[in-house]
């Protein structure tokens, strides 16, 4: 098993993290590794998001978890691996304090970890940065 996370303060309301991070179709503006991504259906368990990150091949991952305004997780399937990003929101004193986490489990989670596991981990301290000054707006 492998995990990263990040953690980032920005004093926009949890409200408007959540906004981006639960709009796929922002992604690529606080992403710089991702060309596009797709919500297909509601914001819900279940649902699928099609993305396309930059340099690889299109792949869907799963909402499977959703707690409005504080988590969500997405799960995607790789060869021998399972990729799960968590995202977590909380609130007080009039800062909001948001993770991304990323886990890898399975025989195969250290090849992906090398092909772009690493590379992921470089740029969450950016993309996090991104979004905290988007959501400030």
């Amino acid at each position: 098993m492998w995990v990263f996370e990040c953690t980032e303060t920005t004093t926009a309301a949890p409200a408007a993290v959540w906004e981006r991070w639960t709009r796929p179709e922002c992604w690529a503006e606080h992403d710089e590794g991702m060309e596009w991504a797709r919500l297909r259906g509601p914001l819900a368990v279940g649902s699928k998001i099609e993305l396309k990150p930059s340099g690889g091949p299109k792949s869907t991952v799963t909402i499977s978890r959703l707690a409005p305004l504080t988590a969500f997780s997405t799960q995607g399937r790789l060869p021998g691996c399972r990729l799960t990003i968590d995202h977590e929101i909380t609130a007080g004193d009039g800062l909001s304090e948001f993770t991304h986490r990323i886990t890898m489990r399975g025989v195969t989670a250290p090849v992906f970890r090398r092909a772009f596991g690493n590379d992921l981990a470089a740029g969450l301290p950016a993309m996090l940065a991104s979004i905290a000054r988007l959501a400030e707006q």
